[in-house]
């Protein structure tokens, strides 16, 4: 199998709307699981659990095959230990700036607005929170940095596998449902005394690995044109399939169902099994719409591409300043939660438009300098001749 031959734009738009889909995300958790008293309205709420159910699925596990792909890619162009110190550059300052910052926002506001504290980051009044991902993709480029790539399968029948076009695509979904049976198990393990964000750091990047490591072998394998742009009859069936059992079990929409928020045994056993598999293919589904959607560049996803790490960094911010007061307005839980979002979405843009008008806050919270437009170059006109 050959590179692919172009740009896959319809990946720049992925890269920026799989974070973007966190928004309305946090808003609802923010306001269900991390407020006091919670807001049952949002909990009982088929439309923002179903919607915060769905996303949930599959929105990280594509975020991370996307970084999985791109970091073989850029591994390969410039080698492992400039790759890294790119990584380390792009992604370890962003997280000590917003850690040592918004943390220390985040954590004041969770207790004086929300009113239900935030646990401690490395024992010192920070909020880990969102800023989770940082930590967790930096551990798996560390990672791959360090293993040769010889090591890693090379196309034929794992490339076959991954684009559900051989008999290893069954061995492949059930290894996902067994990993997820492991993070069921990593569950279980006693908490790291006083540190619970310590514990949910290397509970997520044991349970994140599994979609980088599929990002990883896809480029190995030489088939992102193709995986990124799955034409499979059996995708749209198996996620309807999945979700049948998957929606009734997950917390997430369970009390909009009339349940107790989390299933028994038997149901979180079935619900980490079916979890894996379904955001695989749920990511393989959204990225085959977003390349009928995005053909070409475009100046909207462009703006997105670039400011989507800053306006994911600073979103919780604001969705804690905005939800105590849309909350109080007399209007129903699903205008409330839209209105937030759409609040959210609009002063964090408006927080990455401020980080990118100086050099210094561009590098710290975007991950980068700012872009210099360079003036086209024209011809010069002829000079009139006397």
């Amino acid at each position: 199998m050959t590179p692919p031959s172009g740009r896959l734009h319809h990946l720049d738009a992925a890269r920026a709307l799989l974070l973007l889909l966190g928004l309305p995300f946090h808003v609802a958790t923010k306001a269900i699981f991390e407020s006091d008293p919670p807001a049952l309205d949002f909990q009982q709420s088929l439309v923002i659990g179903g919607w915060a159910s769905l996303t949930h699925v599959f929105r990280m596990f594509a975020f991370f095959m996307l970084a999985g792909y791109f970091a073989g890619m850029i591994r390969e162009r410039k080698g492992a230990g400039a790759w890294l110190a790119e990584r380390s550059r792009r992604l370890g300052l962003p997280f000590l700036a917003s850690i040592l910052t918004l943390g220390a926002i985040q954590y004041q506001l969770q207790d004086g607005l929300l009113h239900k504290p935030s646990p401690r980051f490395l024992g010192a009044p920070l909020a880990l929170d969102h800023l989770w991902f940082l930590v967790v993709l930096l551990g798996f480029c560390a990672v791959y940095a360090a293993i040769p790539g010889s090591r890693i399968p090379q196309g034929g029948r794992t490339g076959r596998a991954l684009c559900l076009s051989a008999p290893g695509s069954l061995a492949l979904l059930a290894a996902l449902a067994l990993w997820g049976l492991v993070r069921y198990a990593a569950e279980q393990v006693p908490a790291i005394p006083d540190a619970p964000s310590e514990t949910l750091l290397w509970q997520q990047f044991l349970f994140h690995s599994a979609p980088f490591a599929l990002g990883v072998v896809a480029w190995h394998a030489r088939i992102g044109e193709r995986i990124f742009n799955l034409r499979s009859r059996w995708i749209v069936p198996a996620i309807l399939l999945l979700l049948i059992p998957y929606f009734p079990l997950d917390p997430l929409v369970r009390p909009a169902l009339g349940k107790e928020i989390y299933p028994d045994l038997a149901g979180t056993l079935v619900l980490r099994a079916i979890d894996l598999p379904l955001a695989y293919l749920m990511s393989l589904g959204l990225f085959r719409l977003l390349a009928e959607l995005v053909r070409g560049p475009s100046r909207v996803v462009s703006f997105f591409v670039d400011g989507a790490l800053a306006i994911y960094l600073f979103h919780l911010v604001w969705a804690m300043l905005v939800l105590p007061w849309v909350r109080a307005l007399p209007i129903a839980a699903e205008a409330q939660w839209m209105l937030a979002s759409l609040l959210v979405l609009g002063l964090s843009m408006a927080s990455y438009l401020a980080a990118r008008s100086t050099r210094l806050t561009s590098v710290l919270f975007c991950g980068a300098a700012p872009k210099r437009h360079q003036p086209k170059h024209t011809t010069p006109a002829r000079p009139a001749r006397p």
